[in-house]
């Protein structure tokens, strides 16, 4: 089964984004336990913890949105759009989940760890160049 395993290689350097997404890895590794206890025949309810994770994923998107818009991201429009379709791809599986019409597991995980590897490694690693190309330490180029 898969792992969701934080490594440096996804951080991003932006200290709040990073640990948001390091949060998203969590919550989806307890959504891969839950499904293998699941499987186990232990009483675990999958749909609980992805649930978690779909929530956390709407307030961590809502946060990107906001630093897009302040920052008049030029990708702003897409991004959010991106996000809104990937929160309704992630409550299609949890309705699936809380139904028991997932047959395959490893489905929803392989989708879990490809979207994630993915969202972060491209389109929030472009957001991220952005913000700090457009940002400033605090205190350089202050002469006072």
């Amino acid at each position: 089964m898969i792992n969701f395993a934080w490594t440096g290689d996804h951080e991003l350097g932006h200290a709040d984004i990073d640990a948001q997404h390091m949060r998203m890895f969590l919550l989806a590794q307890r959504v891969v336990d839950s499904l293998v206890e699941k499987s186990c025949g232990k009483v675990a309810v999958g749909a609980e913890e992805l649930q978690a994770l779909i929530d956390f994923t709407g307030e961590h998107f809502a946060f990107e949105e906001d630093l897009m818009r302040s920052s008049g991201y030029p990708g702003a429009g897409w991004h959010a759009k991106y996000h809104a379709s990937l929160l309704v791809e992630l409550e299609t599986y949890c309705r699936k989940v809380q139904k028991s019409h997932i047959s395959n597991a490893v489905v929803l995980v392989k989708y879990l760890f490809d979207w994630l590897h993915q969202h972060i490694d491209t389109v929030d690693r472009e957001l991220v160049v952005w913000l700090s190309d457009r940002m400033s330490p605090i205190g350089v180029g202050d002469e006072t």
